[in-house]
């Protein structure tokens, strides 16, 4: 069965061809609203299972993948950056401090879909004023929830959970799913 990654994100593609799957990338295009009513968790396997549903309508035979990733902090939502500056203040406000990162996942298949959230628990390190400039200007903090990439910075002190779904898909149990649903 074909693979499709319904997302542009190219984390998630190495995270993927990592696992060593064959896949198409098509990125949904659907707007990203969190319906918080029902909890964070189902709020992002929402977004993730609209994201696939919408690529699925183009491959309606294949195995379609669509994920959402958020930062939690103190009871909020922490979303990509707008400007450098509101990044400053969210890792001024992550120094020292632990958060969650949370990824919804949906795959879905011909005649099922199977959804499921994962979290995992991130301590920063005390950073210094340096530490976040220096990370700021590079730049590339304004694609990335919470204002951060773990793969390109040392500001994480200790993990607890998947390292993969921090970066944006978590590895694990993506694979898990998809080597029984492709034996299927």
């Amino acid at each position: 069965m074909e693979i499709i990654l319904a997302s542009g994100s190219s984390r998630r593609k190495e995270i993927l061809s990592d696992l060593g799957y064959t896949f198409t990338v098509q990125p949904a295009n659907g707007e990203e609203v969190l319906e918080l009513e029902n909890g964070i968790d189902q709020a992002i396997e929402l977004i993730a299972y609209r994201k696939a549903k919408e690529v699925q309508k183009l491959y309606p035979n294949a195995c379609v993948i669509g994920a959402d990733t958020v930062v939690c902090f103190q009871n909020e939502i922490l979303g990509k950056p707008k400007t450098k500056e509101e990044a400053v203040d969210t890792l001024v406000d992550l120094s020292g401090q632990a958060h969650e990162v949370k990824t919804g996942v949906c795959i879905c298949l011909p005649h099922e879909d199977l959804s499921f959230t994962e979290t995992t628990h991130v301590q920063f390190r005390e950073l210094s004023a340096q530490d976040i400039m220096e990370y700021v200007n590079k730049g590339t903090c304004l694609d990335k929830a919470g204002s951060y990439g773990i793969q390109e910075c040392d500001f994480v002190e200790k993990i607890d959970g998947s390292y993969s779904n921090v970066v944006g898909l978590p590895k694990g149990k993506v694979n898990d799913i998809l080597r029984i649903v492709l034996k299927s």
